[in-house]
């Protein structure tokens, strides 16, 4: 025991110590803070997505080559699309082309009929949308046209346009309009903890390794104090780290609560509820360590750096396999047979199982077996690294095949009896 608090130590003051680590805190920390602060310093309110996608013309021209009430037209667009500029000209399609290559009009509408309109603009926007909106304003001057040829008054045709629907919500499972956002968030930063993390572990067993430091360490230090001094070591690290990041975010959303209560995305963030914030720590935990242990013990195969990033790939490709599994199943269905099979395959369930929770049902019998099955298979794999860290360290030149390993494994086994 001693021996693993020594070296959990060490792991743990060298993370705390690296100016990249340092670094990499202090980035993410002033990210969140500007980003969280920034309805403070914003002449808009709170950020919204569609301000940041959305955008029209500030200038158009209207025309019209059939009998059209163009006012009316106008007076549509001019509620629709507020701010913007409205303008009737004459049809000429030749004069209005030419003052939108000159910039002195973003749009040109020449209307063709009740229900149809060319329009001429320099460069089509992604994110532009005068198009709907005048496709809505078309509308709103084409139907109450049309009623009143029925014969229904004017007051009744403005009550059946401003009718609104009204609906009352009984969400007996998970909403996952709310659950979304932070499912998504954590299981990105799940994923590039894992992959991150681990590289730092396998690069700095492989380090090691090719120093020559790890053989005066495997015979003053028990090999499973080693291995899980080092990975829970990291470990330690890296929840501070994301305690520290979470912590100010939390401290950050709540100094700007009032700049924020009109925005679902960040509310739901922020709204996880304790239960969702116990599940995400034990799914994270166990998931980072399950994924370090496999990276050291492959890395103390690797006689040079270089075959580190060969060594650990099948351990990256699984991890990135059940990253899309989680993700494509996101927007479809959480509780597809994929997903349930995912849930309690140790390699997987960390996301499967966590995202099934956040945004799924699923019974209590599931997640406790899913459970059960990953903390054991941890502990297994956890001695299992160790096992073969006390051998790859004595192994040089090109990396072992399975059945050199698996033989080397169970030599020493013998001789240790």
């Amino acid at each position: 025991m001693k021996q693993f608090k020594t070296i959990f130590a060490f792991e743990f003051s060298g993370y705390l110590k690296n100016k990249v680590f340092v670094g990499l805190t202090v980035i993410m920390v002033l990210i969140t803070a500007v980003f969280l602060f920034s309805p403070r310093f914003s002449s808009t309110g709170s950020f919204n997505v569609d301000d940041a996608v959305v955008s029209y013309a500030e200038h158009i021209q209207l025309a019209s080559r059939v009998d059209y009430d163009l006012e009316k037209l106008k007076s549509s667009l001019e509620v629709l699309l507020e701010g913007s500029e409205i303008e009737i000209v004459p049809c000429d399609e030749a004069a209005m082309k030419k003052a939108v290559s000159e910039g002195e009009t973003d749009y040109a509408v020449i209307v063709t009929s009740p229900l149809s309109y060319k329009y001429i603009v320099n460069t089509a926007g992604f994110s532009d949308i005068t198009g709907y909106e005048i496709d809505e304003a078309f509308l709103s001057v084409y139907q109450p046209a049309e009623f009143e040829k029925e014969g229904v008054s004017a007051e009744r045709i403005s009550e059946i346009l401003s009718s609104e629907v009204k609906s009352e919500a009984e969400i007996i499972g998970n909403d996952q309009s709310s659950s979304f956002a932070y499912t998504y968030i954590l299981m990105m930063m799940l994923y590039f903890a894992v992959i991150m993390y681990g590289q730092f572990v396998a690069q700095g067993v492989a380090t090691e390794k090719s120093s020559r430091t790890m053989e005066l360490l495997i015979t003053s230090a028990k090999p499973v104090s080693l291995m899980f001094g080092k990975i829970l070591g990291a470990g330690a690290a890296g929840f501070s780290q994301l305690i520290i990041i979470l912590g100010n975010a939390a401290l950050c959303y709540r100094l700007n609560l009032s700049y924020w209560q009109d925005n679902f995305l960040v509310n739901s963030v922020f709204g996880m509820d304790l239960r969702l914030i116990a599940y995400t720590a034990l799914f994270f935990a166990l998931g980072f360590l399950i994924y370090s242990f496999m990276y050291g013990a492959l890395a103390s195969l690797a006689s040079r750096l270089e075959d580190v990033s060969a060594l650990t790939m099948p351990v990256s490709l699984i991890m990135v396999g059940a990253f899309m599994l989680t993700m494509f199943s996101m927007l479809k269905d959480v509780d597809n047979v994929l997903m349930k099979i995912a849930s309690f395959f140790p390699l997987t369930s960390p996301t499967a199982m966590f995202t099934r929770i956040a945004m799924g049902n699923v019974p209590a019998w599931q997640i406790a077996l899913s459970v059960a099955i990953l903390l054991i298979s941890t502990v297994l794999i956890g001695y299992l690294a160790a096992a073969i860290y006390k051998v790859g360290v004595l192994m040089y030149g090109k990396p072992p095949k399975l059945n050199e390993l698996s033989r080397a494994l169970r030599n020493n086994k013998i001789s240790s009896k």
